[in-house]
């Protein structure tokens, strides 16, 4: 039995070599239970590229439902059930009794890519070249307006739950129902495989009296839900952290008492949520759609998720998006050309840096004044739609 010295090219070349002796020191090397999850992992892919398919499917017929085979070795069993599964309708067959014994998310995003693939599917992509848009009104609404798939980004800070003089519901359950239809109508404009990020953070709301106590909502965990609801996946997550002076402080009360359960920190950070839509293709098709663009050579690049940016203050709206940042957001995540939307515009910011980056801005603002003052600093840029 093979033990010290096995690596996985050793492995794959085993898988190469379809002989019954290759067979036999493969199913050898699976019994070993000393080797490493990744070489395993490869054993089991390299079983499933031998030309023995009764051998192949009695193996995964045997070990795709035994408990103690972690999912990283179901996940390859499942994958030669697609890929033989062709062919064979033993294996496809076997392929969907280990979905169905699994009830696992990945086996599932792994036949809706296979299937996808197989049958050459073509996206369907909005030929449309928007121009630089101004929609005032309810963004689930307005975006009615816009062409399906007609937007290459999506980029914007909702209005926090009652936080502003701008945002007012009953209730944080209306607030997230109105976030969701939002989001939705949102999914409908987005391209497919292209990204939704949002720029959040926890809000409290103020105490009606000092005899009761605020409530602090975690909205950021919230959208989470909503946005899978919408129709979108998450990415990842990026910390934007500011300078401590410019936080409402929340220390001092314990800085006084130095009192146990009585200690709040000045919260400095917020959450820029990447999300994409949802779709059946990696990601490199959204870049082979750009024949010929530019790379970031010779441009600083930020290598962590965590961005030190301060942030910025306008005497015309409460709560406006940092220049630095919304360039990374479009740096990083759009080309020159590309639509970019936030359906929650505010001061416009986005819309004038993203014109700046050569992209086109597609902005929607409920608030009258502040759509006015967009469209004012803009002289004429916009396409105004109600």
């Amino acid at each position: 039995m093979p033990r010290d010295g096995t690596t996985v090219e050793k492995i794959k070349s085993l898988g190469k070599n379809k002989s019954k002796e290759s067979f036999d020191l493969l199913l050898d090397y699976f019994d070993n239970y000393n080797l490493k999850l990744d070489l395993r992992r490869e054993v089991v892919s390299s079983i499933g590229r031998q030309d023995d398919n009764e051998r192949v499917f009695n193996f995964i017929k045997h070990q795709a439902f035994n408990s103690k085979n972690p999912m990283e070795l179901i996940y390859q069993m499942f994958r030669t059930c697609l890929y033989k599964g062709k062919m064979d309708k033993n294996f496809y067959e076997l392929g969907e009794k280990i979905r169905l014994h699994y009830h696992n998310e990945i086996l599932d995003k792994m036949a809706d890519y296979f299937t996808y693939r197989q049958n050459k599917t073509k996206r369907k992509k909005c030929e449309i070249t928007l121009k630089p848009t101004l929609l005032i009104g309810d963004a689930e609404k307005t975006l009615k307006k816009l062409p399906a798939k007609s937007i290459q980004m999506t980029f914007t800070s909702p209005p926090y739950y009652n936080a502003r003089e701008y945002s007012d519901y009953h209730s944080y359950k209306d607030y997230l129902k109105k976030m969701g239809a939002i989001f939705k109508a949102v999914n409908r404009v987005l391209e497919d495989g292209r990204f939704f990020i949002i720029n959040i953070s926890p809000v409290i709301t103020k105490r009606p009296g000092r005899e009761f106590e605020s409530i602090r909502y975690p909205i950021h965990y919230d959208y989470h839900k909503i946005l899978e609801e919408a129709g979108f996946y998450f990415i990842d997550e990026i910390i934007w952290i500011k300078p401590e002076p410019s936080v409402p402080n929340r220390i001092g009360g314990y800085l006084q008492t130095r009192e146990p359960l009585s200690y709040k920190p000045n919260c400095i950070t917020e959450s820029i949520m990447i999300y994409r839509k949802k779709c059946n293709f990696l990601l490199d098709k959204n870049i082979k759609d750009y024949k010929k663009y530019d790379r970031h050579e010779d441009e600083e690049i930020d290598t962590n998720n965590c961005w030190y940016i301060a942030p910025k203050s306008n005497k015309n709206h409460p709560a406006v998006f940092p220049d630095e940042l919304c360039r990374r957001i479009l740096k990083y995540y759009s080309f020159e050309n590309d639509a970019i939307l936030d359906p929650f515009a505010g001061s416009g910011t986005l819309g004038r840096v993203a014109k700046s980056m050569n992209r086109i801005p597609i902005m929607c603002e409920l608030n009258e004044k502040y759509a006015d003052l967009i469209n004012k600093g803009e002289k004429g840029y916009y396409d105004v739609r109600r």
